[in-house]
């Protein structure tokens, strides 16, 4: 029998994680379902990739005059929009708009401010229990640009207040924005994000290290506490998600 090659580098090791077909513990033990955890280190492995010196954007490899990765074009993705599909009509405060993560490039206008405002919002019924996020994106002193929500599985509110963070911040990553200014109504994880509390919670830690892992591929980086009031539509999204789950 062949022995089958080890992964030598970080890409490997998660292309290999993602090929699996026993993901189920390490799924249920990030409180995910396998579809999710697959899509997740998707990601992550583009993410890696993205950081490698001299890597090209994968939009730009079919391209035979695509820029290169170390130029500033290269770095900066198109600031219009590509959505997949229609936007979504019935989200709640925020009118018709796209999901998200049908949202290929920099969703920013070219006109106006370079810097992606983002409220974010973790909901748990039972905390913990069933949970959900919700996530809105805008541009500053400018327009609601897109919304996310979805069910997460069993979580705490502080777990499904991280994952709201993490999901916001790769999609940012992912649409290559430099500037994003967070805000969100968890003082705790406001705090442990700017470092002033410890992050002593076992299930948080690796929310938390994803979330600093991503925040540093950013240009800029700010996370800011709001009142609830000021965060109603990322909070009505993630009920929302809990409301429609079967």
């Amino acid at each position: 029998m062949a022995t089958k090659k080890q992964p030598e580098t970080l890409t490997d090791l998660l292309k290999t994680l993602e090929r699996s077909t026993d993901l189920r513990s390490l799924a249920r033990d990030c409180g995910l379902s396998v579809r999710e955890l697959r899509r997740r280190l998707a990601i992550w492995r583009r993410a890696v990739v993205a950081a490698e010196p001299g890597s090209v954007p994968e939009a730009d490899r079919s391209r035979p005059d695509g820029p290169s990765a170390g130029s500033k074009a290269g770095r900066k993705a198109s600031p219009k929009a590509s959505p997949k599909a229609s936007p979504k009509k019935d989200d709640p405060g925020t009118g018709d708009l796209t999901d998200a993560s049908l949202i290929d490039s920099n969703p920013l206008p070219a006109k106006g401010s370079r810097i992606l405002e983002v409220f974010t919002d973790g909901a748990s019924r039972g905390n913990p229990g069933p949970a959900s996020i919700g996530i809105v994106f805008r541009q500053k002193g400018g327009p609601t640009l897109a919304v996310h929500s979805e069910c997460i599985g069993r979580a705490t509110n502080n777990m499904a207040e991280y994952r709201a963070v993490v999901t916001a911040l790769e999609h940012c990553v992912r649409w290559q924005v430099g500037k994003v200014h967070l805000f969100m109504d968890s003082e705790l994880i406001v705090r442990q994000l700017k470092g002033i509390y410890r992050v002593k919670s076992q299930d948080l830690r690796p929310l938390y290290q994803q979330a600093v892992f991503l925040t540093r591929k950013l240009e800029e980086f700010k996370v800011t506490h709001v009142k609830r009031a000021l965060n109603q539509e990322a909070d009505a999204l993630a009920n929302k998600a809990l409301d429609a789950r079967k």
